[in-house]
C-alpha cells in the first residue's frame, strides 16, 4: 500500500534582520498522519554575533503555540543549517519561528512534509 505525502512551503526564502522574527504560515495538519518541518537558516559573509533560534509549536486550535521543540544555527560566516523536527500524528496546527540573533541579516525559509493518507 502507498503512502501519499504532501509538500508545503510554509515561508518563503526571506531577509531576516538582525534581532528580528518571522513567523512561518500556520500548518493545518488536522487531516494529516504527522510529518516533517524543515527550516533553512543561511548566514551571509557576516554572520550573526548570537545565534539564530527556531521554535516549532504544536497546538489543539489554530493560533494555539504550544513549544515541541527548540534549536539553532550557528554565528559562522556563509553557512547553511538546515533544522528538521518531526511533527507527530495528534499534533493539529504548527506554527514555527524563527528569531535571528544580534548584528547582521540572515536568509530564512520554511517547508513542510505531511503524511496524508496511509
Amino acid at each position: 500500500m502507498a503512502a501519499t505525502k504532501t509538500a508545503k512551503t510554509l515561508l518563503t526564502s526571506q531577509s531576516l534582520a538582525a534581532a528580528a522574527s518571522a513567523n512561518a504560515t500556520e500548518w493545518n495538519m488536522s487531516t494529516a498522519y504527522g510529518g516533517l518541518a524543515t527550516v533553512k537558516l543561511t548566514n551571509g559573509a557576516s554572520a550573526p554575533t548570537t545565534v539564530p533560534t527556531v521554535t516549532f509549536y504544536v497546538g489543539e486550535a489554530t493560533g494555539v503555540k504550544r513549544k515541541l521543540y527548540t534549536a539553532t544555527g550557528d554565528t559562522v560566516a556563509n553557512s547553511v543549517n538546515d533544522i528538521v523536527c518531526e511533527i507527530p500524528p495528534g499534533a493539529m496546527f504548527v506554527n514555527i519561528t524563527i528569531t535571528n540573533g544580534a548584528t547582521n541579516a540572515i536568509t530564512v525559509e520554511a517547508y513542510g512534509q505531511e503524511l496524508t493518507t496511509i
